[in-house]
């Protein structure tokens, strides 16, 4: 069965919002609480997870698209995976992306201990995205790193961090 995401609202006065960025895409096999997207306000940024486990069909809306109006449809997702049997598969391409990402950190560390290898390519970003990746990145690879204080969970934190 497929079902329309939608887009979701971050307060009761919200009306519209951007995709920001997608962390899935078409075909993705996702578990419930997985993220993704990310959605952006004016306000707030906050992570769209999934709410059960299911395959993302299709991508209704592109990222970096704004003025998406609160329950527009942005994806389809659909509740049969067509990966019966495909688990160990699954864990190897796991195990493969694990390989990958290790070898690309080692590379990169190793290529800052000797300064004529560093690449000068800069990449732009400000610094509210900069704390945020960080802080995701450190709460989805440690599960006992959490975030508290005031307005993180219903406004997203200060200045959309």
């Amino acid at each position: 069965m497929t079902v329309q995401i939608l887009m979701p609202a971050l307060s009761p006065t919200m009306e519209e919002g951007a995709i920001a960025k997608w962390l899935v895409k078409e075909g993705d096999i996702v578990k419930a609480g997985d993220v993704i997207a990310e959605i952006e306000t004016d306000k707030a940024i906050m992570e769209l997870e999934s709410y059960q486990d299911g395959k993302i069909s299709k991508l209704l809306v592109l990222e970096g698209t704004t003025a998406v109006l609160v329950n527009s449809p942005i994806a389809l997702f659909s509740e049969e995976t067509d990966d019966s049997g495909n688990e160990e598969k699954q864990a190897g391409n796991q195990t493969k992306n694990l390989r990958v990402q290790n070898e690309l950190v080692q590379e990169v560390s190793s290529k800052t201990k000797d300064s004529k290898n560093v690449s000068t390519k800069n990449v732009e970003i400000t610094v509210r995205e900069a704390l945020r990746d960080a802080m995701a990145e450190e709460m989805r690879s440690d599960k006992n790193v959490f975030l508290m204080g005031e307005e993180v969970a219903q406004y997203q934190g200060a200045y959309k961090v």
